[in-house]
């Protein structure tokens, strides 16, 4: 049997395509969101509450971060511990990041409540020795009154 180049060639041509159309019906179409079955509709709707819970307890957290700064009670931890429930979140495990986050609401609470504190205690210290200074300076007024109310007497004490 006798074959052109002719007839080879369009063999050829014919063998190629019918390779590759095999080839493209043997991958895998990309899966869509319509794709999913009902059966993991739960678990998705479990993980969006999660990623929702997280983010509103980040952003309280941000909230109470900013308020301690406010106020000059910065906790590096929990910045840090802020930061790290981000990372973790993207991820994908929301749980976790969530907890970090919740901590990380807690300290930055506790950081506040510690710099209101110091600044009471501080206010407290200076109204202190304010009220000691006017004593003295009331007790030295009282004494140069006496003496020269009485400035024998002022001699015999010195």
């Amino acid at each position: 049997m006798k074959c052109s180049s002719y007839k080879l060639a369009l063999a050829y041509i014919a063998l190629i395509s019918i390779s590759s159309l095999a080839a493209a019906e043997g991958v895998p179409k990309p899966v869509s969101v319509t794709d999913i079955p009902p059966s993991n509709a739960a678990e998705l709707g479990a993980e969006k509450n999660a990623q929702i819970t997280f983010k509103q307890t980040a952003q309280i957290a941000d909230a109470a971060l900013k308020k301690a700064r406010a106020e000059g009670g910065d906790w590096r931890e929990a910045a840090n511990l802020l930061m790290q429930s981000s990372v973790t979140s993207r991820s994908g495990d929301f749980k976790t990041a969530t907890k970090m986050a919740s901590q990380a609401q807690l300290m930055a609470e506790e950081s506040y409540k510690a710099a209101v504190a110091a600044k009471k205690a501080e206010a407290e210290r200076k109204a202190a020795a304010a009220k000691k200074a006017a004593e003295e300076k009331e007790a030295a007024a009282r004494k140069a009154a006496a003496s020269k109310n009485n400035p024998g007497q002022a001699k015999l004490t010195k």
